[in-house]
């Protein structure tokens, strides 16, 4: 019992485990990709409640009385990717629509289509499943969490909005879950809570759960997934030009119809496509000459290769806030498409940085070893996890350790502020790591096994 406590990573250091060496997928950087993609939302979450600046890039002036209010190292581009956790969201959904279609796409190529048509069916039962049973059981630790009084303490310091305002000086207040009076009452809120999240139904609602506020993306997983079954479905057997020119048009078509979120499955599933046909170019290449490089493209190709994935993690950092008062943000905020609502430009710049960093880097190995290293293959198991039990984390033990802190060094001066929130993190961070690896192994897992026997 208390070795399956211990995480993961460290069992074999505690019992003697022989090590053996892990086949690496080709598509392992996808899960990597997705996995650091995960742990820099959950340090946005950590960071927003505590920091007005940060959704903020470096230099913006807004006020010409205030011309240095931003000049903060972390507002840098790229930099600031690592607590930009709106990017990160695009990142999810592009890696998604990639990684639902590749095998579809595949069987397609092939004509094999009896196989595709069962694929499909598998993937639509499934789907549901793999998304919805975490939900419901990170939800339901919060459920039962409130009712032993774990959020009472929380809740008393950022429970109330302007009590929040008086302790954190964040821009961002996270609802906390509400602790109701009987366990019947909180059982009857949570069920209609959970069921708010299955609706895929009503335009441009976008529903979260008092339990977890940041699943509002669950939903759009399910429904983004569902489209983009449907599509593959309905292009199986028209040419590959066309299958690519419609996958654009209709991404393009969904960022005006202010659906950015299709416009990242589709684009992903164009990825998808674009990179089997580049794959299937290569392996001709060797059929014909067996001593041809694996990597045989020219020093040209693979400089604009680095320079498309700079360009990329330029893209991703377009600030969440103020573009258009941000030095070299400024002009592309007046480029946003005229469909998307004004407060949700960023999300345009968001998913062209992530198309572009998924293409390029399924093109070059050395970029993929960023995705596919030890450290990003053991955040992409976890990422779902990590997703899911963060906000419980930060709700809970997140805003106790740093208000704890506080309390010792102070909070008056801003090395004081900065003292408490670092020292927090040294306690949030790592158990949040923790609890994720556990809801992996006893939650996560079981659930694919389950979704694999049910169908």
């Amino acid at each position: 019992f208390l070795l399956a406590l211990v995480p993961s990573f460290l069992h074999r250091y505690v019992v003697d485990i022989p090590h053996r060496p892990t086949r690496v997928s080709p598509t392992a950087w996808l899960d990597g990709a997705r996995g650091w993609a995960a742990f820099f939302v959950f340090l946005r979450h950590f960071e927003f409640c505590y920091h007005r600046k940060g959704s903020i890039s470096y230099g913006t002036v807004k006020d010409p009385n205030h011309p240095n209010e931003n000049r903060h190292l972390l507002q840098l581009p790229v930099l600031r990717l690592l607590y930009s956790g709106e990017a990160m969201v695009a990142i999810f959904f592009v890696i998604s629509g990639y990684a639902l279609s590749l095998k579809s796409l595949k069987l397609i190529r092939k004509n094999s289509y009896e196989q595709l048509m069962r694929t499909l069916a598998s993937s639509i039962l499934r789907r549901p499943l793999r998304l919805y049973l975490p939900c419901i059981v990170s939800t339901l630790i919060v459920f039962f969490a409130l009712r032993i009084g774990i959020y009472d303490g929380p809740n008393s310091i950022a429970g109330p909005e302007d009590v929040f305002r008086s302790i954190f000086l964040g821009w961002a207040h996270d609802p906390q879950p509400q602790i109701l009076p009987t366990f019947g009452e909180q059982a009857r809120d949570w069920i209609h809570e959970t069921i708010n999240l299955f609706d895929m139904f009503t335009h441009k609602h976008w529903p979260e759960t008092r339990y977890d506020v940041h699943a509002w993306s669950i939903l759009q997983e399910f429904k983004c997934s569902m489209v983009l079954f449907l599509t593959i479905a309905g292009l199986a057997l028209v040419r590959t030009r066309v299958r690519m020119i419609l996958f654009a048009l209709f991404a393009a078509f969904a960022f005006q119809a202010d659906t950015w979120e299709l416009s990242a499955f589709w684009s992903g599933a164009l990825i998808a496509e674009a990179n089997l046909i580049h794959q299937e170019k290569k392996d001709n290449r060797v059929s014909v000459d067996p001593f041809t490089e694996e990597d045989s493209r020219s020093q040209l190709s693979v400089w604009l290769t680095y320079c498309g994935f700079a360009l990329s993690l330029f893209l991703l950092s377009y600030p969440f806030q103020e573009a258009e008062f941000a030095p070299g943000y400024s002009t592309l905020s007046k480029l946003v498409p005229s469909g998307l609502r004004a407060d949700e430009g960023y999300r345009f710049w968001h998913c062209l940085g992530a198309m572009t960093m998924i293409y390029v880097t399924s093109l070059d190995s050395r970029l993929q070893y960023l995705f596919n290293n030890s450290l990003s293959r053991y955040l992409g198991n976890i990422s779902f996890a990590l997703y899911l039990v963060h906000g419980f984390t930060l709700k809970t033990i997140g805003y106790v350790s740093v208000y704890g802190f506080w309390q010792i060094t102070g909070k008056d001066t801003l090395f004081q502020y900065e003292s408490g929130f670092v020292l927090g993190g040294l306690i949030v961070i790592p158990v949040t790591i923790w609890l994720a690896d556990l809801f992996w192994r006893f939650v996560d897992i079981p659930i694919v096994r389950f979704t694999r026997w049910f169908e």
